[in-house]
């Protein structure tokens, strides 16, 4: 999110830029030697090893070589440290000692792979049961293809195709093939008979937890990019301000290696063990097209052990389904009962899937990890990530209360930070209750822990397990407390404040920049509006109500929209997490202004204000909340969910779904597998030279094993521009289209987007000005005056231009 924030741009001026190079950060910890270090396992220290980053010494063989960097005519390809502007700098790690030690025995992805019931044909065919590559190629394209059998019999049996050298002939012989490749975590169904009556039967759709996040950590595509080790990170080497990012540098992966096994308060964790953290999320979606009304719950699974940069990338494939929650219609007269018996099921249904990785939590489990070794792991559920009211589902809460603190609905608006609300605290309260009142009377219970601020439910999953609580795994998550909020009320109090009319005409005036969201009707009538819209909205609301909005309303909304941008960083130390506090604190002191000018009702009793509160505290606890949010569920829902839903019959969707994702799963493993085998020269069969000369590296096989893993290229333009000042690059362009100042640098590409007189591009910009400021711009330069920061320009009428004709560019690349 690009806006504009006096807070935000204070605090990235304040943070000071990284000045070691990340290459050597990585050779300096490649020499560290831990004492429980296993062949083949990441460059990460296991024992007590403290980094002193700052003692590094500085190698100018790391610099980069700008005398022979190419251009072409889109961007400069010049990497520097991905450190940047605005991150904190890193000055010491301690990691936790004796931790994630490593077994042999283990077994990798392709190991798996060469050891399937069917490995002895491989040897002769690697892509057995398929004839050949190209064989395997066509299958796989018509098993994804979401074609339906009638459709593949019909493809098959034009002349052309019959040609083809093909081992399957019919839809049918190509699915009794597939089902030969190596299988992925298989589904399991059990029917759900609950003691009322629903109007259809219920039949629980899942898969075995611990395959699922087997099938995660022996990813190959992975295998650099999961970490196992707690670890303490500051910013300098006094140790006097942490730095959170990932969860693993938290304080609750600290306390759990530390203390005692993870659900089990008398039972230490035995020195190697491995914390594997558990991320949970669920929503409800709809799977019909236009009508039905056909809903699916979708449980998904995924590792905080994996970078926040991997699995927060929904090409990535970092989540996995890992069941889908029935969603039941109960048969009963009143509503509230029928919500009851729901949220009891989902208890239920929960409690059963989750069973296994109680059981690992407890007593552990061997796992392999991407590099063929074992690792003893605990499975503790470290994250659940859902929206708002499904939070107060699993806290057992009511609407009118906090699912993450013991605050009520009064107490929303309020600038306290009150006492989590522990699984302890909760399951007392349902004791004492249940004591008063029959758990089977629903009506009657309801009416016992009403005012007790719960939702009924008597058994939550989470009751047999001492620290698996909600008030640890439950997280405050972007898209719909920072962004969803800021829509449902800030702007909403700005349209009230202003006016709808007022604030549409403000928004229709805008010059929009190109490729920033543009809304020449205006907001207040905006339907389905999504996150990409949150975004820009917030850009620009602060410039379209000032001046029809008291300052201290402004301050208000300003506090609020620096809080929402600063909690979006990717790494926080306590300056970051000091300047969040007083951006909440200042929306606290303002706040009384957004009541007086009638923004809202007499109180702000909303639930999303108070989790607020709980922000700062979820970063030392569990890392940036970025790796919490939403977005790369909501995405995968279309992936996992919806496109194999609408690939059926529309009968059966859950068992559809299931079954589409085995055949889905089977064939990705299988292409990731010939593809690794195929490149690597892995084939047990293979006889040739690894060495051979005449051996040439197949660019799309690369493509395809690499294409999961985000390759970002992050140029340093002020370092160009100070190489190009300098006339060190010989084999520059002319003219070098790169411009820098102490705090800006703009990029623009060699070739512009078009060409075209200054009256053509009066008419199209609709800048009527246009050419008395570039005549002012030229006659400003010519005599070395200062240009004037504002106002309209106004040249001389005998100043002519050299010529006519301009380029324009329509992309601009800006540095700050």
């Amino acid at each position: 999110m690009n806006q504009p924030s006096s807070a935000c741009s204070a605090l990235l001026n304040d943070i000071p830029r990284p000045t070691i190079p990340q290459p050597l950060l990585f050779q300096a910890m490649q020499t560290i030697k831990p004492p429980y270090a296993c062949q083949g396992s990441p460059s990460e220290a296991v024992g007590d090893v403290w980094v002193d980053f700052c003692d590094v010494p500085y190698d100018d063989r790391m610099d980069i070589q700008v005398d022979d960097m190419l251009y072409d005519d889109q961007d400069l390809d010049l990497q520097h440290s991905p450190s940047g502007p605005g991150t904190p700098s890193v000055g010491k790690v301690e990691y936790f000692p004796g931790t994630s030690q490593c077994y042999p025995g283990g077994r990798t992805f392709m190991d798996n792979f060469f050891s399937d019931e069917h490995s002895e044909l491989c040897k002769d065919n690697l892509f057995y049961p398929f004839t050949s590559q190209q064989d395997w190629q066509v299958a796989s394209w018509l098993l994804c293809s979401r074609l339906s059998m009638a459709a593949i019999d019909s493809f098959l049996s034009l002349d052309w195709i019959k040609e083809l050298p093909l081992s399957f002939r019919t839809a049918r012989e190509l699915h009794l093939r597939a089902e030969l490749l190596p299988s992925a975590p298989h589904w399991h169904s059990q029917v759900i008979r609950p003691q009322h009556p629903t109007k259809q039967s219920i039949t629980l759709f899942y898969r075995d937890p611990i395959e699922c996040i087997q099938s995660l950590l022996s990813h190959p595509l992975f295998e650099s990019h999961v970490k196992f080790v707690p670890r303490k990170v500051w910013s300098t080497a006094a140790q006097l301000s942490h730095v959170y990012d990932e969860w693993l540098t938290g304080e609750h992966a600290w306390n759990l290696q530390a203390s005692s096994s993870p659900f089990d308060l008398d039972k230490e964790l035995p020195e190697g063990g491995t914390l594997l953290g558990i991320v949970l999320s669920s929503d409800k979606t709809n799977i019909s097209v236009m009508s039905g009304n056909h809903m699916a719950h979708p449980l998904l699974l995924s590792l905080a052990n994996i970078a926040t940069d991997i699995h927060s990338k929904g090409s990535l494939h970092g989540h996995l389904l890992l069941a889908l929650l029935p969603v039941p219609s109960f048969i009963h007269r009143k509503s509230r009962i029928r919500s009851l018996l729901s949220d009891q099921l989902f208890h239920h249904c929960l409690d059963l899937i989750l069973t296994p990785l109680k059981i690992a939590a407890t007593v552990g489990v061997m796992m392999n990890d991407p590099h063929g070794n074992l690792r003893y792991c605990y499975t503790p559920l470290v994250g659940y990530i859902v929206d708002t009211p499904e939070q107060s589902l699993l806290a057992c809460t009511s609407p009118r209360t906090s699912s993450m603190s013991t605050a009520t609905y009064k107490e929303f608006g309020d600038d306290k930070c009150h006492d989590p609300r522990t699984a302890e605290h909760t399951l007392n309260t349902i004791s004492a209750l249940c004591s008063r009142a029959d758990a089977d009377d629903l009506p009657g219970f309801l009416k016992v822990e009403k005012p007790f601020g719960l939702n009924g439910v008597h058994e939550p999953f989470w009751r047999d397990r001492p620290l698996l609580d909600p008030a640890q795994f439950l997280k405050v998550e972007p898209l719909h407390h920072f962004f969803r909020m800021s829509w449902d009320h800030d702007i909403q109090w700005c349209i009230t404040v202003v006016r709808d009319n007022e604030i549409d005409f403000r928004f229709n005036l805008l010059q929009m920049p190109v490729g920033y969201h543009s809304f020449a009707d205006g907001i207040s009538k905006l339907k389905q509006v999504t996150g990409h819209d949150h975004h820009s909205i917030q850009q620009y609301i602060l410039c379209v109500v000032a001046g029809m909005a008291p300052p201290r309303f402004l301050a208000a909304i300003c506090a609020l929209l620096d809080f929402c941008y600063l909690a979006q960083m990717p790494i926080f130390d306590e300056q970051a997490l000091a300047k969040l506090n007083a951006a909440l604190a200042s929306f606290h002191t303002d706040k009384h202004a957004i009541l007086a000018a009638g923004g809202c009702s007499e109180h702000f009793q909303i639930p999303k204000l108070k989790l607020m509160q709980h922000v700062v505290p979820s970063i030392r606890t569990s890392g940036a909340p970025m790796q919490w949010s939403v977005d790369v569920t909501k995405h995968a829902h279309v992936t996992e969910v919806k496109n194999p839903a609408r690939a059926g019959n529309n009968q059966n969707y859950y068992a559809q779904i299931a079954c589409h994702l085995d055949r889905s799963d089977e064939c990705f493993r299988f292409d990731l597998a010939t593809n690794i085998a195929s490149s690597h020269d892995l084939h047990p069969n293979n006889g040739g030279d690894p060495t051979d000369e005449d051996h040439e590296p197949d660019d799309e096989k690369s493509h395809n094993l690499l294409y999961h893993s985000p390759i970002q290229k992050i140029v340093d333009y002020f370092k160009i521009a100070d190489v190009l000042a300098n006339g060190i690059s010989h084999n520059a362009p002319c003219p070098t289209h790169m411009f820098a100042s102490s705090t800006t640098a703009i990029h623009l590409t060699t070739k512009p987007h078009c060409r075209m007189t200054v009256d053509e591009a009066v008419t199209l910009f609709d800048l009527p000005d246009l050419l008395s400021a570039i005549c002012d711009c030229f006659n400003h330069c010519a005599n070395s005056i200062d240009h004037d920061i504002s106002g309209r320009r106004c040249a001389s009428l005998n100043y002519s231009l050299p010529s006519n004709k301009i380029q324009v560019w329509a992309k601009v690349h800006m540095q700050v």
